[in-house]
């Protein structure tokens, strides 16, 4: 059990021992000459991994996803995305200020988006609007609760979009939680010529880091693009091995922060402070809706951290996030603490 038990988000672990012993013995390069032999080994084992010709390493997923959709778009260009989808909602509108690209914002249920609304909302560049150049999926959705798209719905939606030509690009910040959560083919996930970005600190539990994945083509436009944006790094072989030990130590073991949210949505399902939409509590995320509105939510986060409890507030509604630095009693405490908080409101 934790001094500090922190469900803010995923992105706060702590490198284990077996990680930094990694880090430790990384070999090293000049990554922005492609001569960092850990960065290359890292890029070709998730390109593998995703059926996927080449792939980049970058800083952060926020950036994996702006750098594909500036090579995407051009200025003026429309991005079809959910209306809070992260590339959009949660990145201070870079996609107007790195590509000049606008959204055209879609409501999903639980953040995933219907097909026919997408085949609906697709404009074509002969007519006399700005074209759709771009689709963006977010997988799984953050605002949505952690939720997956159904493979069935990516088809569909992959399919449409590829018979008019226009790519999709996969947010995949929490693909790993995706995976775990439906056993998918990693490879089914990406659309056939479009890309996918990849989160290795979110989940995962790497220190930094981030990659973005397509054809040779598109990659080799990426690293121009990364260039631009400051994103290229040198002897960064020591992230690329810790993220290369998450991959392979921390990946399977997903199911049990899966578990722990479900323990926690479990537990607090009977408070009448409370509701949760317990079919959208399908990978490590808990979002308490509190019946007293944005007030409440900001007051229990208050009090939790006081307890010795990390949460966040959104709005009306309080985040719950396991992670590999979450345990099950952790979770039990917490679930109890805030119960426990709320009888006195």
């Amino acid at each position: 059990m934790n001094t500090f038990i922190d469900l803010r988000s995923d992105t706060f672990t702590r490198p284990t021992a077996g990680m930094r012993q990694a880090i430790a013995a990384a070999d090293v390069g000049n990554a922005g000459y492609g001569e960092d032999p850990s960065v290359n080994r890292l890029e070709g084992e998730i390109a593998e991994y995703f059926g996927q010709e080449s792939a980049v390493f970058l800083p952060s997923a926020t950036m994996a996803g702006q750098v594909a959709i500036a090579v995407w778009t051009r200025p003026g260009d429309t991005v079809l995305i959910e209306q809070y989808g992260h590339d959009y909602y949660f990145e201070t509108g870079a996609m107007a200020a790195v590509a000049g690209a606008q959204a055209h914002l879609l409501a999903g249920h639980r953040g995933v988006l219907d097909p026919d609304d997408v085949a609906a909302a697709l404009i074509h560049p002969e007519n006399p609007y700005a074209r759709t150049a771009l689709v963006v999926l977010e997988n799984t959705s953050n605002y949505g609760g952690g939720t997956v798209y159904p493979q069935t719905t990516l088809e569909r939606i992959f399919t449409l979009t590829r018979d008019r030509a226009i790519p999709v690009h996969v947010d995949g910040a929490r693909i790993w939680n995706a995976i775990i959560a439906t056993g998918a083919d990693p490879g089914g996930l990406v659309q056939a010529g479009g890309s996918l970005s990849v989160c290795l600190s979110k989940g995962l539990g790497a220190p930094m880091g981030a990659l973005l994945l397509g054809e040779t083509a598109f990659i080799a436009e990426a690293r121009r693009v990364q260039f631009m944006l400051g994103g290229v790094m040198r002897q960064v072989g020591f992230m690329a091995e810790a993220a290369r030990y998450a991959f392979r130590h921390h990946f399977e073991r997903l199911a049990d922060d899966h578990a722990n949210a479900s323990l926690l949505a479990e537990q607090l399902a009977g408070n009448p402070h409370i509701h949760i939409d317990h079919e959208a509590v399908q990978t490590n995320m808990v979002y308490l809706d509190m019946r007293g509105g944005a007030e409440q939510a900001a007051n229990l986060v208050r009090d939790l951290d006081a307890h010795g409890i990390g949460a966040l507030a959104v709005g009306h509604r309080v985040r719950l996030v396991t992670s590999l630095n979450v345990d099950r009693t952790d979770c039990e405490q917490a679930a109890a603490t805030i119960n426990r908080l709320l009888e006195d409101t």
